[in-house]
């Protein structure tokens, strides 16, 4: 065992909560030739929630932060700490999250090889979903000062947006100007990108909230054999008993399962479970 003791140290010479072993040395020159416990080769370090202070080396210049990864993400990795009105220790880990983030956005407007890239055709469903679910909780976290909510759900929105490969002109508009006070620079030259040259996107309406898009037409069925669920089966909402019957008896995942077996009784809860009774 060691006896320690706690020491403050200049956080930024600290990186993901491991210690720059150099730049520590010359920053407490006592310590010099000490010898330090490291995990896997890193020296960690943990954290307090404290006011910053130049007496306990936390201070952080923006300016440093700003060079390296731009004003918009100093001001969404600030939002996405926690709610404004608590302190919290502040470190970076996540900043490089909020940088990729950033960069995942930019990726929505552009091709692999980098050129603007954004269609007029009509967005599918999924992509209109996704949208309006964004609509609706920013809309809602705003009222409440709830910045860090918010963007972690632009992070989803972003992440299914890219796994739909959606390039919308229709969809990317519109989440510019729900991210634009969130990340203002970004936004404004995409805004432009978009071809709106003419004024800011600050004088731009928030997007109208539609919940018809938020309702679900279809539901994953689990298919179930004897209580034992097998494989899910996407089957539209609106069908009645007999028309999912119907579709079980032909569908070729329920021919193999059922290996020759005759069912005795299908029983079908709409939104929730089908359950083949053989």
């Amino acid at each position: 065992e060691y006896k320690t003791i706690p020491l403050h140290v200049d956080v930024n010479i600290v990186s993901n909560d491991i210690l720059d072993l150099d730049k520590f040395k010359n920053f407490r020159p006592d310590f010099a030739n000490a010898e330090f416990v490291l995990e896997n080769g890193k020296y960690i370090c943990g954290s307090e929630v404290e006011k910053m202070s130049k007496s306990k080396f936390n201070v952080v210049n923006p300016d440093d932060i700003i060079e390296s990864y731009g004003a918009d993400t100093l001001r969404l990795y600030e939002m996405f700490l926690g709610p404004l009105e608590q302190a919290k220790p502040w470190n970076t880990n996540g900043i490089e999250g909020v940088y990729k983030f950033l960069r995942k956005v930019w990726r929505l407007f552009h091709d692999t090889e980098g050129y603007f890239n954004v269609s007029n055709d009509e967005p599918s469903k999924a992509e209109f979903k996704a949208l309006h679910k964004i609509i609706k909780k920013v809309e809602d976290d705003i009222e409440r000062f709830s910045f860090n909510t918010s963007v972690s759900a632009f992070m989803i929105c972003v992440n299914e947006l890219t796994d739909l490969k959606c390039n919308k002109r229709q969809i990317l508009e519109q989440l510019v100007v729900i991210l634009q006070p969130y990340a203002p620079h970004i936004t404004e030259e995409l805004w432009a990108l978009l071809g709106n040259e003419a004024g800011t996107l600050s004088y731009a309406s928030y997007p109208v909230f539609k919940p018809e898009y938020l309702v679900e037409s279809e539901f994953a069925y689990p298919v179930s054999f004897n209580g034992k669920m097998k494989f899910n089966l996407s089957l539209a909402l609106d069908l009645d008993q007999k028309a999912v019957e119907d579709i079980i008896k032909e569908h070729v995942e329920v021919q193999r399962h059922l290996d020759g077996k005759a069912i005795k009784k299908i029983i079908f809860v709409k939104g929730k479970i089908i359950n083949i009774v053989i």
